[in-house]
């Protein structure tokens, strides 16, 4: 449940809402059938101790209760350092919309009709902030009160904090080109640093080259292209900082102009050499950036890489404003193509079409779109479209900047529009499904139904996970006897195992229709983080599973990740039902929740 911020209301308002709530619900019973409500017990965890400005974490209060079938409760916290864009209580019960001044909110819940009062563990709330600025940040729970069936209530007062330092620099590392933009504008750094150039850099570890370092020269048809002077970019790259691991060569164009830049290799490996073998280069320019990951190329000593950023033609661009119409979106700007070519000491030329392990990171401008209703998506040779994961970063100006991180080189561009599916008004998942619809991430049947609540096939999560990461399509060789080669899912699938985000069975078979549990999820969705690149500390789940007898050898490591990052949770009982078929609402919102973690999307 999204908070909206209204005027406080009293405690006793509140609970006055309880008791006719329940009196709507609850069938006469006598007074004394019910002992006191009792809460012990009482913790609260942090999904992340060191979250990064920009990015979020949610706080878990749990307690340990007794008769207990209605509560409300309060918390407070530093709105001058985060912002609280999401809560939540118990699941399985009737919550009142959360109220609040600025920097409280409270929370009031009750069971519904004739459940049993619960007694154990319980997830009292879950509350979701965005990181406002750098420093420590705390929040309090303030009051507790719980009522039993018979609306007898005990007060406790929790007195107890949590608190969590945010910091500005990036969690995701520089890892095959992908790092953790911030998406609440750009922080400080220094003056050679271009704001929009820091959304996948660190500042502090990124020289701009100067202008003596390139010379740039127009050409017919609209196109720059940029020689490096040897000895200039040699001498600033050998003598900057030690610190310093990412550098910039800025190309002055126009809007529209095609932006070529020449790179020899002596350069690539000064950079290497002074960065510790980590180093890249990010070409920037009107039409966009690209960083460039230099450990997947293959360079001899005399090879010339070549960066092209182009706008496509007019005539192109035609085209595929009708292939996006055809979908039922509209095309937001002009696509852009993204070219690396070596040359090498042969006079061969070989294009890069693909990486072996980055997911390099390049931008597009977005203006004024709504990110909400709009996604970047890669334009396929054979006239179709395919999702990107793309994250909208908001510039200092109020503009947006287009984040796009993939395995490989393309055309790009940008859609706007939405997709919902005739199944899911009133369903839990709706908004979920319809973000991850308006990015073709999702699909429905013939009948324009996404059937939510059916379990989700390994066939169909095979194919979602590999169009969620946008992972290029591997000619590698797959034996299933079960698997026929002509089906519409044989490339995804293959895909997914080349990548070793899934495996078959013994005996050949990889049974595609049957569906896929909780636990196998996790797993897949563990490997699919450990392919980006994403670098964590190891983070300690919120939740002390009641059902982890249940969870085989193989997946207790992943399910303690995805547990800890706050990807899996468990249910007001604490237990995920790791064996439990997953549904294709509950796969859809894992991933979702993944992609956010990531920054592969908006959240």
């Amino acid at each position: 449940m999204l908070l909206i911020h209204k005027p406080k209301l009293k405690q006793s308002a509140l609970l006055l809402f309880i008791c006719l709530l329940l009196c709507m619900l609850l069938p006469p019973f006598p007074a004394h059938a019910n002992s006191l409500p009792f809460s012990s017990g009482i913790t609260l965890s942090a999904s992340t101790s060191t979250p990064e400005v920009g990015g979020s974490f949610t706080v878990t209060a749990t307690a340990n209760v007794s008769e207990l079938f209605a509560f409300e409760t309060k918390f407070t916290y530093d709105p001058q350092s985060v912002k609280l864009i999401r809560a939540d209580a118990a699941a399985n019960g009737n919550l009142i919309k959360p109220v609040g001044e600025e920097g409280e909110i409270i929370l009031a819940w009750s069971k519904e009709g004739n459940e049993q009062p619960t007694n154990g563990t319980m997830r009292m709330a879950e509350l979701t902030f965005t990181v406002l600025k750098e420093g420590e940040t705390e929040v309090s729970w303030q009051s507790l009160r719980i009522a039993n069936r018979s609306l007898q209530e005990v007060a406790v007062t929790p007195d107890i904090s949590l608190r969590v330092h945010a910091r500005s620099e990036s969690g995701l590392g520089d890892a095959g080109g992908v790092s953790a933009p911030k998406t609440d504008g750009i922080g400080k750094g220094p003056a050679t640093v271009a704001p929009e150039v820091a959304i996948f850099t660190n500042p502090a570890q990124t020289m701009q080259l100067s202008e003596k370092a390139v010379t740039v020269t127009s050409e017919s048809g609209n196109r720059v292209h940029a020689v490096l002077n040897m000895t200039q970019v040699l001498q600033e790259i050998q003598g900057s900082s030690k610190e310093n691991s990412t550098f910039v060569i800025m190309i002055p164009t126009q809007e529209s102009s095609a932006v070529s830049v020449d790179v020899p290799s002596e350069v690539l490996q000064a950079i290497q050499s002074v960065s510790g073998r980590s180093g890249s280069l990010v070409i920037s320019s009107s039409v966009g950036m690209y960083k460039l990951p230099i450990d997947q190329l293959k360079l001899d000593a005399s090879s010339t890489v070549t960066i092209t950023i182009a706008p496509v033609s007019e005539e192109q661009a035609q085209a595929l404003r009708t292939i996006v119409a055809d979908e039922g979106f509209t095309l937001a700007g002009v696509p852009v193509d993204f070219y690396i070519s070596i040359l090498d000491a042969s006079g061969q030329v070989t294009e890069m079409h693909d990486y072996e392990s980055a997911f390099a990171a390049r931008t597009l401008p977005a203006e004024n779109i709504d990110p909400a209703e709009s996604a970047a998506v890669l334009f396929r040779t054979d006239g179709t479209l395919a999702p990107v994961p793309t994250l909208f970063v908001k510039q200092p100006d109020g503009s947006y900047m287009a984040l796009i991180h993939r395995m490989g080189n393309s055309t790009y561009g940008l859609i706007m529009g939405s997709r919902t599916f005739a199944d899911l008004s009133g369903h839990w998942s709706k908004g979920d499904i319809e973000r991850l619809a308006g990015r073709l991430l999702v699909n429905g049947d013939t009948d324009g139904r996404f059937r939510p609540d059916d379990a989700i096939t390994r066939v169909e999560f095979a194919k979602l996970l590999a169009d969620a990461l946008a992972l290029p399509e591997k000619d590698a060789r797959m034996t299933f006897r079960d698997v026929d080669p002509s089906t519409w899912y044989f490339p995804a699938l293959r895909t997914a195992t080349a990548f070793a985000l899934m495996e078959g069975y013994d005996g050949g078979e990889f049974r595609p229709e049957s569906s896929v549990s909780r636990e196998e999820i996790a797993v897949m969705l563990d490997r699919a983080l450990h392919l980006t690149g994403y670098k964590y500390d190891s983070p300690v789940p919120n939740i002390h599973l009641l059902d982890r007898d249940q969870l085989n050898d193989w997946s207790k490591d992943a399910i303690q990740t995805m547990l800890g990052l706050g990807i899996i949770t468990g249910d007001q009982e604490n237990r995920i039902q790791p064996l439990l078929s997953a549904t294709r609402a509950e796969a859809v919102v894992m991933l979702k929740r993944l992609m956010i973690k990531l920054s592969f999307m908006n959240e």
